[in-house]
């Protein structure tokens, strides 16, 4: 892929500001969790400034999120100036099945989920080093979106601190977030695409830095370079801003190494109002910048998608991921999504799956497969050459997407 991904041709967005399905929800008017203290399902903790928002959601199929006691649930957090889009989610791996969650942090700094009739759910582990005085510990949720556990120093004032959320990214790179390699455990900190929208497990992409040392970014699928977004520099890039600037917006990259990373991260350099940005990587490598403009009298939305693909497809909803050629596919080959169901009933496939991405993958190496179907759960179900598609009538009730192999030529 080009650089456009967050920076060539960007399509700017306006939509209304949706805040999903609201049930009885409980905003504790505090910032701050203690030992002894337990977060339910039906509360929240919220920031100083009101920017972010703790609390568990259920991740739904339209993209978007549930509040209240609905379905499986997670803890996130998200933005309180927009759309309730998790920019972190502490168990993307092990949900809560029901409304009786609550998450805890206990005098060594452990936070955890603990539920009904069953084991809890660990959230971090306990932090390296001896606290000065057990028990002395408090989780705070800041304007940053970053969640922080300290210990208390003398004099009850803030102490070190012992684990962040900013350290442990899930697909959403935030302001003053850091991405790069630890230099200490050797370990790489990078942004991952979810299975599905409602499975927030590590899928197929993830952003990361250039491992080389070069001051750029990758995409990654499956361990293979996906995109990437060519040389960058400090304090920004004319080819990166270009664009955005039409959104009175001016970014400021910075790469870098301190004794515990060598890291990439941005910050907002120039602005004319308050903006709340996030870049998002979604379950097909798509890169999305997205900003919250907020004035006096109202916050605009503003959604920048990148195009994660090259197509010459017109008129064309065809799914849009990059893939190689092969000795069937040549190029002019596409998955167009419709709405309807195959004449037989296909077959399943079993291995591991990270969603979308990985459906589209197999299918389209498969010289005999002509459909597909992606679940949230991430399972393939795919029909060969023979099997005919037939739409849904328009009063059909439960309608799965198939994607049926189509050409432009």
């Amino acid at each position: 892929m080009a650089l456009s991904p967050i920076l060539g041709s960007l399509i700017f967005i306006l939509i209304p500001i949706f805040l999903g399905s609201v049930f009885a929800i409980s905003q504790i008017k505090t910032d701050t969790l203690i030992p002894g203290q337990q977060l339910r399902d039906w509360e929240q903790l919220t920031s100083a400034g009101d920017v972010f928002t703790l609390g568990f959601f259920t991740p739904t199929e339209s993209s978007t999120f549930l509040l209240g006691s609905a379905g499986l649930r997670y803890i996130g957090i998200w933005s309180q100036r927009g759309p309730i889009n998790p920019v972190w989610v502490g168990n993307p791996t092990e949900s809560v099945s029901d409304s009786s969650g609550s998450l805890s942090i206990d005098t060594n700094g452990v936070l955890k989920i603990t539920r009904a009739s069953t084991s809890p759910i660990m959230v971090n582990q306990k932090p390296v080093g001896r606290l000065s005085l057990a028990g002395n510990v408090f989780a705070t949720l800041l304007d940053s979106g970053n969640f922080v556990i300290r210990e208390i120093g003398p004099g009850r004032v803030s102490g070190r601190v012992l684990w962040q959320s900013f350290d442990h990214p899930t697909n959403v790179l935030l302001p003053g977030m850091k991405i790069g390699f630890n230099l200490k455990t050797k370990k790489e900190v990078a942004v991952t695409s979810w299975i599905s929208n409602q499975v927030p497990a590590s899928g197929a992409f993830r952003l990361g830095l250039d491992p080389s040392g070069a001051n750029q970014l990758f995409v990654w699928r499956h361990g293979e370079i996906y995109w990437s977004s060519g040389i960058l520099t400090n304090n920004g890039s004319s080819q990166l801003t270009l664009q955005l600037s039409r959104s009175y917006i001016d970014y400021e990259f910075k790469f870098d190494s301190d004794k515990y990373m060598k890291y990439f991260s941005y910050s907002i350099k120039k602005t004319n109002g308050s903006v709340l940005s996030s870049w998002s990587l979604d379950t097909l490598g798509e890169i999305t910048v997205t900003n919250v403009l907020r004035s006096n009298t109202s916050n605009t939305w503003i959604s920048e998608s990148s195009e994660p693909c090259k197509t010459d497809l017109k008129n064309s909803s065809a799914i849009c991921i990059t893939e190689k050629p092969t000795a069937c596919r040549k190029g002019s080959e596409y998955f167009e999504p419709r709405r309807g169901y195959m004449t037989d009933n296909g077959y399943f496939d079993n291995s591991l799956s990270s969603g979308l991405s990985d459906c589209h993958g197999s299918c389209w190496r498969n010289c005999s497969c002509i459909a597909f179907q992606s679940f949230s759960d991430g399972q393939c179900q795919y029909w060969g050459k023979g099997s005919k598609f037939n739409p849904y009538d328009s009063f059909s009730g439960f309608q799965q997407i198939t994607y049926v192999l189509d050409s432009a030529k």
